[in-house]
């Protein structure tokens, strides 16, 4: 994806750039809301009502080890301070901050990692193939950097949300309808006409609907083809997928939609059948 005549952009290159003279060997990834921005807002014209400055960034590391040298490296090279709260903070001198979430070597057996200094768990489930899966986007200045994909940032929102969704909501879930609402741009109009035919036949089509379902269609071939244990991943998806996209169930995750929830429910029963109708 070409972003590079985007200039209300140049800020965020200069980070990046700051951040990969400081640390050229590593392996970054954009997660999160500003790949959501990247993606969606800059990519393809959606309007993003909660714009965001900071970058959460994946990082690929064998150890601890290696991910506090990378965090030393960062603060020694003069761009960056220490942020609050816990060591993944970074802020660069510009005032944009920073959050190094490292996964790989780190990952208990659950998809978890746990802060060395004071032991707070985090869901790092998905990482590693969301890195397998990830879109080159190219910033202004042609900075080139790993962004998570569409399917990828859908699977990785599902299971933000179901770790902190008690103590910060609404951000995951909004989130994760706007990705779905907005799946079928260009090109992906194109190939439900090739994988989702069985849709285009039905009197109830929807337009968006049929988005959520190509989503998770495409969700469940990032994650069998670029990972060594997929039922890993989607396992903890279809859990979270079967008693938030019924109807009769807890309705948590649409219920944060407040006056749109008819209609959350019903994309996130479009996800859940492109990613369970595929397994099954």
């Amino acid at each position: 994806m070409d972003l590079s005549d985007k200039t209300e952009l140049r800020w965020l290159s200069a980070v990046l750039t700051d951040i990969g003279d400081a640390a050229p060997e590593a392996n970054f990834l954009i997660v999160g809301a500003m790949a959501r921005d990247l993606l969606l807002h800059y990519g393809h014209g959606v309007p993003i009502t909660r714009a965001t400055t900071d970058i959460d960034l994946g990082v690929a590391v064998s150890s601890w080890a290696d991910f506090h040298q990378l965090r030393d490296v960062c603060l020694n090279s003069g761009q960056f301070t220490s942020g609050r709260p816990g060591i993944h903070r970074l802020t660069h001198l510009s005032g944009v901050p920073l959050d190094l979430i490292p996964f790989g070597g780190v990952e208990r057996e659950d998809g978890t990692i746990e802060w060395p200094e004071d032991n707070a768990v985090m869901a790092v489930l998905g990482y590693r193939e969301a890195r397998a899966t990830s879109v080159q986007v190219l910033l202004p200045d042609k900075i080139p950097v790993a962004t998570v994909c569409l399917p990828m940032l859908a699977i990785l929102k599902l299971m933000a949300w179901s770790e902190r969704h008690s103590y910060t909501p609404r951000k995951d879930a909004s989130d994760l309808f706007l990705v779905l609402r907005n799946y079928l741009n260009d090109e992906n109009t194109v190939r439900l006409y090739e994988v989702g035919t069985h849709l285009l036949e039905r009197e109830d089509f929807d337009y968006e609907v049929a988005g959520a379902w190509l989503a998770g269609y495409d969700a469940v071939r990032c994650v069998t083809n670029h990972s060594g244990q997929p039922r890993r991943v989607l396992g903890v998806v279809e859990n979270v997928l079967l008693t938030e996209a019924d109807a009769n169930g807890n309705l948590r995750l649409v219920g944060e939609i407040g006056a749109r929830a008819p209609t959350a429910l019903k994309l996130l029963g479009g996800f859940r059948d492109g990613i369970i109708g595929e397994l099954t």
